[in-house]
Order: structure tokens, then sequence, then C-alpha cells
């Protein structure tokens, strides 16, 4: 399961200190290139994951064919200082019959995943995702989390429509993490890491996107 590698990288990683009292938390906008921050779920990410640039503007771009690596940072924010998650991105190629709902065909051409736990053996996330065939704004979860683990996905775009166009996305994440588990109040929620991941190793085909402009704010 791709979290529990995920956990192995937050163990042997130096600590993230949150800033306290600033209006975001900086995640990336990839001005400075693909630092060492992130790292690979597999050697070889960086042939996936490349900085392309427009104009002035440095961004993201991930093309997957057949693959599952993804790549992570790790951070330190807390939800309940920081809830909401803003970022761009452009889906260029949508897997075929994805659908991160079965097994069979669980590829998305974009998503970004938040790590809320350092259990290695019942990690937990929330995922945003541009699927293929899944209806924007449903919910459902990923079919290779078991519990105690667990993998929530929301969907925040869906299908060609917006295919080549960049959108702008902000989500709360500390509410979306209060449904999903039932809670009424949260006093603390602290995220260890970003996931971004294009993949497409289960339905065999192609997917591309492109990333950019990630960061946390109070509102």
């Amino acid at each position: 399961m791709f979290l529990s590698f995920l956990l192995i990288i937050l163990f042997n990683q130096y600590s993230v200190i949150t800033p306290q009292n600033e209006p975001t938390y900086f995640v990336d906008d990839f001005e400075m290139g693909l630092t060492d921050d992130w790292k690979g779920r597999h050697a070889g990410h960086e042939t996936i994951y490349q900085i392309r640039k427009e104009k002035d503007n440095q961004f993201l771009a991930a093309i997957s064919a057949n693959s599952d690596n993804l790549i992570v940072k790790q951070i330190e924010v807390d939800l309940v200082e920081y809830p909401y998650l803003n970022w761009k991105w452009r889906a260029t190629t949508l897997p075929k019959n994805g659908d991160e709902s079965v097994k069979a065909n669980c590829d998305v051409a974009a998503s970004i995943a938040v790590i809320l736990n350092t259990n290695r053996f019942f990690p937990k996330s929330i995922k945003y995702s541009w699927s293929t065939t899944l209806e924007k704004d449903s919910l459902t979860e990923s079919p290779f989390a078991f519990w105690p683990s667990s993998c929530d996905i929301r969907v925040m775009e869906s299908g060609a429509q917006n295919l080549g166009k960049w959108q702008t996305e902000k989500i709360n994440v500390l509410a979306d993490y209060q449904q999903f588990n039932d809670l009424q109040k949260v006093d603390t929620k602290l995220v260890y890491a970003i996931v971004i991941m294009t993949d497409s190793d289960n339905t065999e085909t192609l997917s591309a996107a492109n990333y950019d402009d990630i960061y946390f704010s109070k509102n």
C-alpha cells in the first residue's frame, strides 16, 4: 500500500516547523524546480514528474505511461489553523475508464492527497482527484485501503469538460476530515505530507496533468 511507503519516508526526514501567525502555509509553486524535498515512490520519478514553463511561469508536469509512481513532500501544518488547501491543476490526458473507487480501474489524471498520521501500519489520508468517470463532488474510498487504514476521496473535477484548462481549487480539508470521521469538533489535526500522483498502471493507459501553486490558508 502506497501510504505505508509514505510513512516510512516521513520517519526518515527532518522535522518541519509550522510558521505561526502567517496568512498562508506555502507548499510549492515549482519556481525553484522540483526540489529534493519531493521524494519518489520508486526510482525514476524524475522522468514522470518534470518542470515545464509557459511564459514566465514554471509548473510541475506529470506524464504516466502504465505507472504508479508518485511524489511526496513532508510538511507539518495544523488544519485548525490552516484549514483550506489551495492549488491549480490542469489535466491533459485522462486514463481510459479511470475510476478511483474500483481496483481494476483505480487511476487518475491528477490527484493531491494529505497524509493525516504517522502510523505506518494504519495510515490515514484524504485524496482530492480529477476523475475520468466519477462525478464532481462525489465521495468515495480507495479500494486499496483496509480498515483501520483509510484513504477518503473527494472528486474535485471530472471528465474532459475542462481538459487542457487550468482549474483553481480551494477545499476545506478540516471540514472534510470532520465529515469523513463524523467529528463535531477538532482541537488540532496535523497534516504530515502532501502527495501528488498521476497514475495509469491499473488501466494500462496514459494519463497526464500539470500542477502549480499549492498552499494552505486560514480562509
